[in-house]
């Protein structure tokens, strides 16, 4: 039990998350998750994950690229380098990972943390993700969202999830864009080729 309390350091307040393009329900967003209300966080260790689950509020699948969390460590605990990888939804815990990011940026300062893949992966509307934090070194301290609670669930060692009900959830955003379904890609290029013949 002692070692729950440290590995889930976690002050109850909030932060700052806006939306953009495509909405992510859950607490998180498609914009820059900003600095907010110093040390409010939940902690990632060697030995604990956490993860947060979501979804695209979205008309199309959306074309994933790129991660920004809002993290910063400790000056004295080791914490500049993080996971934060996507997963689909296995009967309410994460399941198979579908897109991995990592960062060796994180610093002292809380702030956004940004992160890109060389390959997007498409992601499906109204679909259950989770992200899911890990880190190899003593601690990344991942800052909450504004306003944003829901669904936590860390993971100590090789022990199952837990959840964790109507709590805070840490800040990410999501960088794509919408990708429109062959159908109406179709009318929209049949449209334009209707535009041109007028002009």
């Amino acid at each position: 039990m002692r070692a729950l309390t440290y590995t889930l350091f976690l002050i109850v307040c909030s932060g700052s998350v806006a939306s953009a393009d495509f909405d992510v329900v859950g607490g998180t967003s498609t914009e820059v998750p900003v600095p907010f209300w110093n040390d409010c966080f939940w902690a990632i260790t060697s030995s604990t994950d956490m993860a947060f689950p979501f979804s695209l509020d979205a008309e199309y699948p959306c074309l994933v690229s790129g991660l920004q969390v809002a993290a910063h460590h400790y000056e004295y605990m080791s914490g500049s380098s993080a996971e934060f990888s996507i997963h689909v939804d296995d009967g309410g815990v994460p399941g198979a990972e579908v897109l991995s990011f990592f960062t060796d940026d994180i610093d002292t300062r809380q702030r956004a943390v940004t992160m890109a893949v060389a390959d997007p992966v498409l992601l499906a509307p109204s679909v259950q993700y989770w992200i899911v934090g890990s880190t190899e070194q003593s601690q990344v301290n991942w800052n909450l969202g504004d306003m944003a609670f829901g669904t936590a669930a860390y993971k100590p060692g090789a022990d199952d999830w837990v959840m964790l009900e109507d709590t805070n959830v840490s800040a990410f955003a999501l960088i794509g864009e919408a990708v429109p379904e062959p159908a109406s890609l179709l009318l929209m290029l049949v449209g334009g080729g209707v535009l041109l013949r007028r002009r």
